[in-house]
């Protein structure tokens, strides 16, 4: 009996530590079968966040392979709060040249920048996106799991995000994807400006 409370107190504690260190906690399996070349084409929109953070904003995701189809990617400018100051960010984020993009392997890992174009500063962080279910036209059950050089930011997190095609995607053509993977549209916050 004390041998299972003390597995059970570990368990607990480790996921505490876990999530008070930001560490991602993606128990869903990634999408194996996904085809990568009609996944990463033209928009995607953040249209409702698990988990986000009260700013969750509607996002355009602007997705493309270049390189003959080898490397993804993404754009998403928009207003971004750091340390407390709302700014307008041009985001520019990219896969590694000569990394195989194999869904099957874990998460696409992107290297991404936010630029604020008055001062031509940079914030620096890393994007790892497992695609756990989509029908490619019109919504994506996605893991976004970030993680920012700069650690003062404290900004290290992970969430699902369930993205459309369309900016007024609602999320019903996605329900019976939710319940499969046992989560439901009402744990979803719809994001600003969607």
């Amino acid at each position: 009996m004390k041998t299972i409370i003390t597995v059970i107190f570990f368990g607990i504690l480790t996921y505490a530590v876990a999530v008070a260190n930001g560490q991602c906690q993606n128990s869903l399996q990634p999408k194996k079968d996904l085809i990568v070349k009609d996944f990463f084409k033209n928009s995607w929109f953040v249209t409702h966040m698990k988990d986000g953070t009260k700013e969750a904003a509607c996002r355009e995701y602007k997705t493309k392979l270049e390189e003959n189809d080898s490397v993804i990617k993404l754009n998403a400018d928009g207003e971004y709060t750091f340390k407390e100051q709302k700014k307008f960010y041009t985001t520019i984020c990219s896969s590694t040249k000569g990394r195989p993009l194999n869904p099957a392997a874990g998460p696409f890992v992107l290297h991404c920048r936010h630029t604020y174009e008055k001062d031509k500063s940079n914030i620096f962080f890393e994007l790892k996106l497992s695609v756990i279910d989509t029908d490619y036209s019109n919504y994506a059950l996605v893991y976004r799991c970030t993680k920012y050089d700069d650690t003062s930011l404290n900004l290290n997190y992970g969430n699902f995000l369930l993205l459309h095609r369309s900016k007024s995607g609602n999320g019903s053509k996605a329900t019976t994807s939710l319940q499969k993977n046992q989560l439901s549209l009402n744990q979803f916050k719809k994001t600003a400006g969607c």
